[in-house]
């Protein structure tokens, strides 16, 4: 995810199922994001997942519960092409994410080439140390009036390679009513402050949605969660179903 990039496309991943990151990538998605946080999904089988989105031509990130060695270590020996990492709101949380996923001199994660990342003892050190600090991508999540306030320090901390806006955590930590002006004024100074600092940045997007904020200068969008797309689909499925069949009883 760089900023001379085209807008990429992905979807949240929240079912404990590879086939979900499978038919995202069917759908011709750019990347999929295993959801950690709130998905209840296993080690495991997040595994499964990174090595199925791999297999497909997709990007597995993943989005972590926090920045202990566990949340992070486990995702990126798995593979995954990156990190969404929540709940950032200063400059010191960035720092702290940096210290979690970068090797050293930037960080301080621990080093095994004996997994999927390593080419399961294959890479060499070197080489699997400079993957892991120049390939990796590092997303950090904005989602709070503070973090909004702060997210050109934040996204400027040198292992940071792009800041996600949450507007829903947003909302909620600012007690915003939606489609609040106050709300939607720190959005737009947030976009601003990015722009500025040349910071590659994302939120979720659905709908016609996403083609206003690819104009607003968003360089990736989360386009919803592989639950939401089936609920939608199903959803209109059914209806077209129930007004043809009462079509044809008339």
């Amino acid at each position: 995810m760089t900023g001379d990039e085209l807008p990429r496309l992905g979807a949240w991943v929240k079912l404990p199922a590879p086939e979900s990151v499978e038919l995202l990538a069917l759908a011709g998605l750019d990347f999929a994001v295993i959801d950690a946080e709130h998905g209840a999904i296993d080690i495991r089988t997040m595994a499964t997942m990174i090595a199925m989105a791999r297999g497909c031509g997709i990007a597995p990130f993943v989005r972590v519960p926090g920045t202990a060695p566990r949340d992070v270590q486990v995702p990126l020996d798995a593979g995954a092409a990156g990190l969404f990492v929540p709940q950032i709101d200063s400059v010191a949380q960035a720092h702290e994410a940096v210290r979690a996923v970068r090797f050293p001199p930037l960080g301080e994660r621990g080093a095994s080439t004996s997994g999927r990342a390593g080419q399961w003892g294959r890479t060499p050190l070197s080489d699997y140390l400079r993957s892991g600090n120049n390939d990796v991508r590092l997303v950090v999540q904005a989602e709070s009036v503070t973090a909004l306030s702060a997210i050109g320090e934040i996204g400027a901390v040198a292992g940071i390679d792009a800041v996600f806006i949450g507007p829903m955590d947003l909302a909620v930590s600012g007690q915003f009513q939606e489609g609040s002006p106050e709300m939607a004024d720190l959005i737009t100074a947030a976009e601003q402050s990015c722009a500025d600092h040349c910071i590659p940045l994302g939120t979720v997007a659905s709908g016609h949605a996403a083609e206003l904020l690819q104009r607003r200068g968003y360089d990736f969008l989360v386009l919803g969660a592989d639950t939401t797309i089936l609920r939608q689909a199903a959803h209109a499925l059914v209806n077209s179903a129930r007004a043809a069949t009462l079509g044809a009883r008339r």
